[in-house]
């Protein structure tokens, strides 16, 4: 994409939710500088058993579309360096510590005085202002303090985190939107801004409705598996032969759902006749749904189901995904590198009056160091 491509990014990106910001604006055409550590770089390079293209499957899925270059910023000639391109940027965005980028003389007050017009983006783990800052913290740590961690899992069994880090993810991606609503306001104003968020507000805005409950009512939500908490049935259910997830997003569905599975009675049933009721009753209903699904094949009902405009699928693995039809369909897969050695999903958004650039595979360690260096 070329929307972006006269907007230089320095990212100061470690692990997840700096290094996704800083691909979101790659991918749009931004000029994505990544800063990283002499000799050791992101850490993330090293995380998990897997490679490809000689670098972590975890590294490549967030780093796509980017320039790397090393500095040791306790090094006062690579803290000029440093300093220069701040000057020459138009965004700066980090998920250090931010004492550390402070001390090292990279608060944002500082930066403001090199640059007046850059954008300043911090993303910490407890709240730029906060009086734990200065903490360190994790996905699995938001979705401790939060109390996402207290929703997900079965009502009888241990808080469970997400299966990947939603936090992290949604975070890098707040963080993108900010950035662009500062770009666009600097476009008006010629000035730039501190733009700050934390993996804690991120992990308490997307507990949604549960927190409007609790704030609402006083009630304190609990687990419920995959059961949903406003609507009924939304469930994973086991066929003769495997899952399937069935989600009945209204009323007719409702209707159309029973008589596919021959379950026409219980649609009059005063205790089902609507979904405040079908929730109100739930471990009534629950167990007759769970003996007439498991009657079925995965595919037979799937096919009865689909027949009626019914939302549901069957259960994939994360290869049965990829070998899905639906999935196919989206072309999402990305082949970058020599020989399209990595493998990467590509961006989940188009612009239609923006062309799609040819992807460029993650960076290894300093790539491009004398390319910067020898235009600065």
């Amino acid at each position: 994409m070329e929307s972006f491509n006269n907007i230089r990014v320095l990212e100061l990106g470690r692990v997840f939710s700096g290094p996704l910001c800083g691909m979101v604006l790659a991918d749009i055409g931004a000029e994505v500088i990544k800063v990283e550590k002499l000799e050791i770089g992101d850490e993330s390079r090293q995380f998990g058993t897997h490679t490809a293209g000689g670098q972590s499957c975890y590294f490549n899925s967030l780093n796509r579309n980017k320039k790397s270059i090393t500095l040791d910023l306790k090094d006062p000639k690579h803290k000029a360096i440093l300093k220069n391109l701040v000057v020459k940027s138009d965004v700066l965005v980090h998920n250090w510590l931010q004492e550390s980028l402070d001390k090292l003389g990279f608060s944002y007050e500082e930066v403001k005085k090199m640059n007046p017009s850059l954008i300043y983006c911090a993303i910490s783990g407890y709240g730029y202002n906060s009086a734990f800052r200065n903490q360190p913290s994790q996905d699995i740590i938001a979705q401790s303090v939060s109390g996402l961690m207290s929703l997900t899992g079965e009502p009888d069994g241990l808080p469970m985190k997400t299966g990947i880090p939603v936090v992290d993810y949604a975070t890098g991606l707040y963080a993108a939107f900010a950035i662009m609503s500062a770009l666009y306001m600097r476009e008006k104003t010629g000035e730039g801004q501190l733009v700050h968020t934390s993996l804690l507000e991120t992990a308490l805005a997307i507990t949604s409705f549960e927190s409007s409950l609790f704030l609402s009512t006083d009630i304190n939500p609990v687990r419920k598996g995959n059961r949903h908490p406003s609507i009924c049935p939304y469930n994973v259910y086991r066929t003769r032969d495997g899952l399937v997830t069935v989600a009945i997003a209204n009323q007719d569905m409702w209707i159309r759902f029973c008589g596919a599975l021959g379950l026409e009675v219980l649609k009059n049933k005063d205790e089902f006749k609507t979904n405040k009721l079908r929730l109100k009753n739930q471990d009534i209903l629950e167990p007759i749904l769970e003996a007439t699904i498991i009657g079925f094949t995965t595919e037979e009902i799937m096919e009865a189901l689909k027949a009626a405009r019914v939302s549901c699928t069957r259960v994939n693995s994360i290869k049965e995904a990829f070998d899905s039809a639906e999935v196919k369909e989206l072309d999402m897969v990305l082949n970058l590198g020599p020989e399209g050695a990595v493998s990467v999903v590509g961006q989940p958004f188009h612009l239609e009056k923006v062309a799609e650039k040819e992807a460029a595979p993650p960076p290894t360690l300093g790539q491009h160091n004398e390319e910067i260096l020898e235009e600065l």
